[in-house]
């Protein structure tokens, strides 16, 4: 009896000739996991799957996935471009205080973590790049609507470099 191949194409083009398992793939292209098979016990693990879920950034979200609250919360969300810059100004503006908050709290400790340190650090950098980002839409968004300026640019600029000098102090 012949011994069926994988036949799949691996990355130097050619054929794979690793045995095929039940369904027609080795193990390396495929050929394992199908998933739980009790599914009475695994009711819908398949299907938003979140046994891996870590963080939730490359998490692929449905409307018909979502809970009661989401849809809620869904329905409530404006579409309207200088709202939406403007509150994932304010959540930016509260996720770096939480991250310097976490700062602090590390650097009390009796032994602090540097390297736990860095990472928050790196990350309220990551998060200030992103509302320098936001700046510039809004910026745009004025442009666009051609209003002149009410001075929350300025406000937004006076509220970065507040944050950046309590930030140092702490």
């Amino acid at each position: 009896m012949e011994k069926k191949l994988c036949g799949a194409k691996t990355r130097s083009g050619e054929p794979c000739k690793r045995a095929a398992l039940a369904n027609g793939r080795c193990r390396l292209h495929g050929g394992k996991s199908t998933g739980p098979k009790d599914r009475a016990k695994h009711k819908g693990s398949l299907k938003g799957n979140k046994n891996a879920l870590k963080h939730g950034l490359y998490e692929a979200i449905w409307v018909d996935t979502l809970t009661d609250e989401e849809r809620e919360l869904y329905s409530l969300v404006s579409t309207d471009p200088a709202s939406q810059v403007e509150n994932r100004f304010k959540l930016c503006e509260i996720r770096i205080r939480r991250m310097m908050e976490r700062i602090k709290q590390e650097q009390q400790k009796e032994k602090p973590n540097p390297a736990t340190i860095r990472a928050i650090e790196e990350s309220i950098t990551r998060v200030e790049m992103n509302m320098v980002n936001l700046i510039r839409e809004s910026s745009r968004l004025l442009e666009m609507q051609g209003n002149k300026s009410d001075g929350s640019l300025d406000r937004l600029a006076e509220i970065l470099d507040r944050a950046r000098k309590e930030y140092k102090r702490s």
